[in-house]
C-alpha cells in the first residue's frame, strides 16, 4: 500500500456472506470498485474476511517481482512466484498482486492500464482473489452465466470469440436474470453443483449489441466514433501499452436492464457456444461428459495452484454427471437463443 497519500477508509461489500474490503489512496481505483461492486450490500465497520489494498503504479509496467521469490509458473500475460502461504501474481501490463492465503490479504501495485482497458479491472481483480476463494470452496469458471425463469441456470463457456457474450445478451433480452458475465463461482451444495453470482460490467463489440435493440444506445454515432478514433491515436502516442484494434462496449448490467442481478442458482446446463456460417437456425448437439470436462478444465482450472486442483476436478466431474452438456451452434437468429437453450435444459 502506498502511504505517502491520505487513504479514504475501506469500502466493505458483502458477496454471498463474505465481508470484501478494498482500500486505496487513489480515487479512481476506488471509483471502478464502486462502480463493478457498488451494487452489492454495503457494510459497515473495520472488519473483514478479505482485504484487498491497491494503488496506482506510477510507471507504465507492473514492479519487478520480489526478490528471492521463486517463480511457479510463468507466462506471457501473467506469472506466480511463490514461497510459504505467499503468492505473486505479476501482470506486465496490469500491476503485481501479493496474495497472502493464511492473512487473507491481497496488497498490490496495479497500472494506469488496469483502469484504461476493458475488463481489465476486473480480470486483475478475479486472478488475484481467485486462490482465495477457491479455499473457501468457491471456484470460479470463465463463463456467462444467467438463470431462466424456472430457477435453472445456464453457463455459457468457451474461448474468446466463441459467442459467449451474444449468446448471454440474448438471454438477458428475454427476461433472464445475470449472475456472471465472466466468472461465476460454483459451489457444492448437498451434493448439488449451485451456481454463486459474480460482480462485473457488461461489454460487448458493436456488432453483438447492433442485434439487440434495447442495446444499440451503447453504440456511438459517427461523430463521436471519429472523436474516439482521434483520442485513442493520441494516446498510443504517449502510452505504448494502448490497446489496440475494435474495442468492446462496457456498461453495467443495470444501464441496460431492469433489476438483473440474482444471487445464485441450481446449474442446468452447460453450453458451449461455436459460429456456424451459413446456418439458418441455431442447433443443440450433445456433448459426452468426458468431452466436456475435457472443455471445462482451461476455463476452470489454473495449473499453478495445485492444492485447488483436485477439488476442481471433483467438482466439475459431479456437473457434468448432473446437467446435461451441449455444442451450441449459433446461426445469426439471436432471437431463437433462449427458447432453445430452455429446453436443453429441460432434458
Amino acid at each position: 500500500m502506498n502511504l505517502t497519500q491520505p487513504t479514504a477508509p475501506p469500502l466493505t461489500v458483502d458477496l454471498h456472506g463474505l465481508k470484501l474490503a478494498f482500500q486505496t489512496p487513489d480515487p479512481p481505483l476506488r471509483e471502478r470498485f464502486e462502480v463493478v461492486y457498488g451494487h452489492l450490500p454495503r457494510l459497515d465497520g473495520p472488519e473483514s474476511d478479505i482485504f484487498v489494498g491497491w494503488h496506482i503504479h506510477k510507471l507504465p509496467m507492473a514492479p519487478p517481482p520480489p526478490p528471492g521469490m521463486p517463480i511457479i509458473s510463468e507466462g506471457q500475460w501473467v506469472s506466480y512466484y511463490g514461497q510459504g502461504q505467499l503468492v505473486a501474481i505479476r501482470m506486465p501490463k496490469y500491476g503485481l498482486i501479493t496474495v497472502d492465503l493464511s492473512q487473507q490479504r491481497l496488497i498490490g501495485a496495479v497500472t494506469r492500464n488496469c483502469l484504461e482497458a476493458y475488463g481489465a479491472f476486473e480480470d486483475v481483480m478475479m486472478i488475484s482473489l481467485a486462490p482465495l476463494y477457491r479455499r473457501r470452496g468457491w471456484f470460479p469458471l470463465h463463463a456467462f452465466a444467467a438463470r431462466a425463469p424456472n430457477g435453472k441456470v445456464a453457463l455459457i463457456t468457451g474461448e474468446m470469440g466463441a459467442g459467449k457474450t451474444t449468446t448471454g445478451l440474448a438471454l438477458l433480452s428475454a427476461g433472464w436474470k445475470l449472475l456472471s458475465n465472466d466468472s461465476p463461482l460454483l459451489t457444492l451444495q448437498d451434493e448439488q453443483v449451485r451456481v454463486l453470482a459474480y460482480p462485473g460490467r457488461l461489454s460487448a463489440f458493436d456488432d453483438s449489441l447492433a442485434r439487440f435493440e434495447g442495446l444499440r444506445k451503447f453504440i456511438l454515432d459517427e461523430a463521436e466514433v471519429e472523436g474516439q478514433a482521434k483520442a485513442e491515436a493520441k494516446a498510443k502516442q504517449i502510452d505504448l501499452l494502448a490497446p489496440t484494434g475494435p474495442q468492446k462496449r462496457v456498461f453495467r448490467a443495470e444501464e441496460a436492464f431492469v433489476e438483473p442481478w440474482v444471487l445464485s442458482g441450481m446449474a442446468g446446463g452447460i453450453f458451449f457456444p461455436q459460429v456456424a456460417p451459413g446456418l439458418a437456425q441455431s442447433e443443440l448437439e450433445e456433448v459426452a461428459p468426458k468431452e466436456a470436462i475435457l472443455q471445462l478444465v482451461p476455463q476452470a482450472i489454473e495449473g499453478w495452484d495445485k492444492a485447488a486442483i483436485g477439488q476442481t476436478l471433483q467438482l466439475l466431474g459431479k456437473l457434468v454427471e448432473q446437467v446435461p452438456c451441449y455444442r451450441l451452434k449459433l446461426s445469426p437468429q439471436v432471437e431463437q437463443l433462449p427458447g432453445l437453450i430452455a429446453a436443453g435444459m429441460k432434458k
